[in-house]
C-alpha cells in the first residue's frame, strides 16, 4: 500500500525522483523537510549529508507520488510514460519522460525532454530548455528560451531571448524587450512578436515567398529566421 515517509533537510532541498508509469508531482512550498506520499511498496530512499533526496520507484507496475518539498529545491526527475506536474516555486529543474507530459508553474530553471508528451512551464525566470520530437511545447515567460522539435509546435509567450530549430513544428515567439531571436527550420512557419518600442535589425531568409515584415527597422536587437518552405512573420506585439 502507498505510503509517507517524511525527511527533514537544510533550507533547501536537492531532489531525485524517477518512476516508470506513475504520475509524479512535485510541490515546492514553505517547509522544513521533503514529504513523500504514495509510491509503492519497493521504493527507494536515499538521502546524502548534503540535502540530497532520492526516490526511486519499482521498474514495473504504476503506482502515483506527490513529493511536497521546500520553495526553491532543485529537481530531477524522470518517467517512461507518467507525467510530471511541478507546483509552486522550484529551483533548476532537469525532466525526462518518453511519453508523459511536463507541467511547471513557477522554476528558476528547467532542462524538459520528451519525445511524444506536450512541455508547458508557466515562468522561469533564467534559461528554459525544451527538447521534444512530436509533443508541443509552450512556455509564458522565460529569460533566455531554447527550443528544439522535429514536428511539435514550439510557443514562447514572453521571452528575454529566444533560440529555436524545428523540422516542420510551428515557432511563434513573443520578446519582453530588445532581445535576439535566432530560429532555423524546414517547413514550419515562423511568428516573432516584437515589442512596438522595439526596432529589430532582421536576417529572414525564406523560399516560399518574401518574409511579412511589419516593425520599423533599427539595431536594437537582431531576428534571425531561415526557413526553407515556411511563412516568415516579423509583428508588433
Amino acid at each position: 500500500m502507498p505510503g509517507q515517509t517524511s525527511i527533514p533537510v537544510p533550507g533547501y532541498a536537492d531532489l531525485h525522483v524517477s518512476t516508470r508509469s506513475g504520475h509524479v508531482t512535485v510541490i515546492g512550498e514553505e517547509r522544513d523537510d521533503v514529504l513523500i506520499e504514495g509510491g509503492p511498496r519497493d521504493e527507494h530512499i536515499e538521502r546524502d549529508g548534503a540535502g540530497g533526496v532520492r526516490f526511486m520507484s519499482a521498474n514495473h507496475g504504476s503506482s502515483n507520488v506527490e513529493v511536497r518539498c521546500p520553495a526553491g529545491s532543485d529537481v530531477a526527475a524522470g518517467t517512461m510514460s507518467g507525467h510530471v506536474r511541478l507546483r509552486g516555486h522550484l529551483g533548476r529543474v532537469r525532466v525526462t519522460t518518453v511519453s508523459g507530459n511536463i507541467e511547471a508553474e513557477h522554476v528558476e530553471a528547467i532542462d524538459a525532454r520528451s519525445i511524444a508528451g506536450s512541455i508547458e512551464v508557466e515562468r522561469c525566470d533564467g534559461k528554459c530548455a525544451f527538447q521534444t520530437k512530436s509533443g508541443r511545447a509552450s512556455c509564458g515567460s522565460a529569460a533566455k528560451a531554447l527550443a528544439s522539435t522535429i514536428s511539435g509546435e514550439i510557443r514562447f509567450d514572453q521571452a528575454g531571448s529566444a533560440k529555436a530549430q524545428s523540422v516542420s513544428g510551428t515557432i511563434e515567439v513573443g520578446l519582453q524587450g530588445a532581445g535576439d531571436v535566432a530560429v532555423q527550420t524546414i517547413s514550419g512557419s515562423v511568428r516573432v512578436h516584437v515589442p512596438k518600442s522595439v526596432r529589430p535589425h532582421t536576417k529572414l531568409r525564406s523560399l516560399a515567398g518574401r518574409p511579412r515584415v511589419e516593425c520599423e527597422p533599427g539595431n536594437d536587437c537582431e531576428i534571425a529566421v531561415r526557413s526553407m518552405s515556411g511563412r516568415i512573420e516579423v509583428v508588433p506585439a
